[in-house]
């Protein structure tokens, strides 16, 4: 079961450092210098670490403020929804966008926590990343047979026709309930939801970069001070080695590629040789050919729309019916 929502915009890759704040006051929130593998912002100096488990805020060069509770309780009915798919327990972290003093769209679809060894832990959109994936799957080939019809979970669980349709009524539910909590209009405000598969977290980490999609920075956050001078994530390319970038709110209408009123001056679009290029080494279908690529055909922007509506797959582009 997976669904998707768009925003035809991409993010490039630069390092902002900003200034963070506590959820609290007491001593131990200062920050204290240890070793560290990361690079620091200068040769000679080790980078400071902060403890987990705070909330951390940063203001973008465009206006939107983000504020980061990591990690952070899930909410009761996801939890219970986990649960009763049989799924690993995850780590949440929780966002906030005020976009009310912002001049761009915002969506934060990937935040990367750093600890002292240089480890990445990534959180992604719960929505998307998390609940699409967690099933139940309906199958025409139950148990192997063909024109079986039935549900399972992702251990192989076979269900009961109407526990399964009640798992896949309430998953559709909550995933449209969370879909859009991580994306922030121009003058909006929201609140929205991150998972990560990892639940062994660290005490202590050295910072946190946070990739808004759509704007032109990857943004680093840190309480007390300025983070250190951490790697950023790279954007996607059309290379072999590809991170996936979550969409957000889609325009009101689709716009062709040679309507001379779009704006493309803030993304760098494929051509189509490059997005077929991305496909071909492991790029969602979704993110190659409807956020990197701007469709100039009916068939290709109903493919995408398609995507959108969770009747065709967002990363092989097939169709799933519905």
């Amino acid at each position: 079961m997976r669904r998707i929502n768009a925003l035809a915009t991409m993010a490039l890759a630069t390092t902002l450092s900003l200034v963070g704040c506590s959820s609290d006051s007491t001593s131990d929130d200062a920050p204290t210098s240890v070793g560290s593998t990361v690079p620091s912002a200068t040769a000679e100096n080790t980078p400071e670490t902060y403890e987990l488990g705070r909330s951390f805020t940063a203001t973008t060069s465009y206006g939107a403020t983000l504020t980061l509770e990591i990690p952070k309780a899930g909410p009761p009915e996801i939890e219970q929804l986990r649960t009763d798919l049989k799924i690993d327990p995850v780590s949440y972290a929780k966002v906030g966008i005020d976009n009310r003093q912002g001049t761009e769209d915002v969506s934060v679809y990937l935040v990367t926590v750093y600890d002292e060894d240089g480890t990445a832990y990534e959180f992604q959109d719960l929505s998307v990343y998390h609940i699409a994936d967690w099933g139940p799957d309906y199958t025409d080939a139950l148990g192997g047979v063909e024109g079986q019809y039935g549900y399972t979970l992702a251990d192989g669980t076979v269900l009961d026709e109407n526990v399964g349709d009640d798992l896949s009524r309430m998953s559709t539910e909550l995933h449209n309930q969370y879909l859009n909590g991580t994306n922030a209009s121009k003058l909006e405000v929201s609140t929205g939801w991150l998972a990560s598969s990892t639940t062994e977290l660290p005490d202590r980490i050295t910072g946190i970069t946070i990739q808004p999609y759509g704007l032109s920075e990857e943004v680093a956050m840190a309480p007390g001070g300025t983070m250190p001078s951490v790697k950023a994530t790279p954007v996607p390319t059309a290379g072999p080695t590809v991170p996936s970038a979550q969409p957000t709110t889609p325009p009101s209408e689709p716009t062709p590629a040679e309507d001379p009123t779009t704006d493309t001056s803030s993304a760098e679009k494929f051509t189509y040789e490059e997005a077929l290029a991305a496909l071909n080494n492991g790029m969602p279908y979704y993110e190659a050919f409807c956020l990197r690529y701007e469709p100039t055909t009916d068939g290709g922007r109903s493919q995408c729309k398609g995507i959108e509506a969770g009747t065709v797959d967002p990363v092989t582009g097939e169709y799933l019916g519905g």
